[in-house]
């Protein structure tokens, strides 16, 4: 794995745990864990777990939570964001009108 491919993971994880700034950091690194596990791919994954286990340098302490929390799953997380709900529904009503 080159240098600059773990650098942009751990921009990645940074980034998307930013997106939920807003929100409580436990439940902001909920949230930043749910998207790592449905929309990263497993190799991505394997690799943000391995860098955190090697000392995780870069990674914010919400970020770094996240990977924790994917690190320790057990499973598919519950949704912990609106969007994982949308993706995840099977309900007509709910599904977009646009395309």
């Amino acid at each position: 794995m080159s240098t600059g491919t773990l650098q942009k993971l751990v921009y990645m994880v940074n980034q998307i745990a930013t997106a939920f700034r807003t929100q409580e950091p436990e439940k902001a690194a909920q949230a930043t864990y749910d998207h790592l596990w449905h929309y990263w791919d497993p190799r991505m994954r394997q690799l943000i777990c391995a860098h955190h286990a090697a000392g995780g340098e870069g990674l914010g302490p919400v970020a770094s939570r996240a990977v924790e929390l994917l690190i320790h799953s057990k499973g598919e997380p519950n949704a912990a964001t609106r969007a994982t709900e949308f993706s995840n529904a099977r309900d007509p009503d709910l599904m977009s009108d646009a395309g």
